[in-house]
């Protein structure tokens, strides 16, 4: 990877801190950008203001990104800019949740995994029983999968993809490239700053936590 292909990207993201979510809508894409070669259906959904667990809601944010992406029904998913604000879709990431197993039904204040945020597995499986598809894969195979227009969940670490000094994995949701062969992502965890965007493939590389999940 060139420094230079990462600094475009990392200033392009830092240039939409601090826009409104207009702003956002224009510049980061609430839409894809019309000149991606693979088409990408990504929207944007905030982990923040989604129930007790928000700071660790990034994967039913993600699943719920990922279902709406590959053109499945989400029960209560918000669409457009209403949707895409803080809280937007509380309901909608809580209740798969739910379908997770990292909570019970009707009770979001309660955790029912002994780690923090949840495993890809929990994210299958919520995605499975909302009636979609996911499949597992290794990282490597997601970015791939990804770049010819699949759907895929990917196993970061944040820190590490935005060059910030945070040590904690991750989920966000990768769909398409744009006209430079980077590749789209919704981040639920930087919604309102940077909504979507695109990284080198190398970058998500380095960036790798764990593994994917391709969903349909």
């Amino acid at each position: 990877m060139s420094s230079s292909s990462l600094h475009t990207t990392l200033d392009r993201r830092s240039a939409l801190r601090g826009l409104g979510l207009l702003g956002l809508t224009a510049a980061a894409g609430l839409f894809a950008d019309p000149r991606a070669h693979a088409a990408s259906d990504l929207v944007v959904v905030d982990q923040k203001d989604t129930g007790p667990w928000e700071k660790e809601n990034c994967g039913p944010a993600a699943a719920v990104i990922a279902m709406v992406a590959a053109g499945r029904t989400v029960e209560h998913y918000v669409p457009g800019t209403a949707g895409a604000e803080p809280g937007g879709n509380a309901r909608a990431v809580m209740e798969m949740r739910a379908r997770c197993g990292i909570s019970p039904w009707g009770e979001p204040e309660i955790k029912t995994v002994d780690c923090v945020g949840a495993y890809l597995g929990n994210l299958e499986t919520g995605i499975r029983e909302a009636e979609g598809t996911a499949t597992r894969a290794q990282y490597r195979e997601g970015l791939e999968a990804a770049a010819r227009g699949s759907v895929v969940i990917l196993h970061i670490h944040h820190g590490t993809l935005l060059g910030e000094d945070a040590d904690y994995g991750h989920f966000v949701v990768a769909q398409g490239e744009d006209a430079d062969g980077n590749i789209l992502v919704s981040d639920p965890g930087r919604a309102q700053s940077i909504g979507i965007t695109a990284y080198p493939p190398e970058h998500l590389l380095e960036a790798r936590q764990g593994h994917a999940a391709i969903v349909s």
